[in-house]
């Protein structure tokens, strides 16, 4: 008895590749919509309180993207990776906001329209 000849499977870890770099190429689609969004200004706004509160945007140049959504597993995952859920921010609010020196106020929901406070 002859069998016909059949095609090889495609390896796993090819599918696994091709998933990840689609995950990564919509993610940067993202960030660019950010990049272009906050047109290089650093995008987050510090809440001042001296007898009434004000949002004081940041004066610096940006040059990372906050995922305002993360986790272990869920950074650039679903939600995660729209840009209503970025900031394009610079290095020292990015860093004192992941050193929790600066703490988000808004909804449930973080948006990239959401302010900061200094926390004592």
């Amino acid at each position: 008895m002859v069998f016909a000849p059949q095609p090889k499977h495609r390896p796993s870890m090819l599918d696994k590749q091709d998933r990840r770099k689609a995950l990564q190429s919509a993610d940067e689609a993202e960030n660019q919509k950010v990049r272009a969004r906050s047109k290089g200004q650093c995008e987050i706004r510090e809440v001042v309180r001296a007898g009434f509160a004000m949002a004081v945007p940041c004066a610096h140049r940006a040059c990372q993207i906050h995922h305002m959504i993360g986790g272990w597993g869920k950074r650039a995952r679903g939600k995660s990776t729209l840009a209503e859920h970025k900031q394009h921010c610079c290095a020292t609010c990015h860093r004192e906001i992941t050193g929790h020196v600066l703490k988000r106020i808004g909804g449930v929901t973080p948006l990239w329209t959401d302010t900061y406070e200094r926390v004592q």
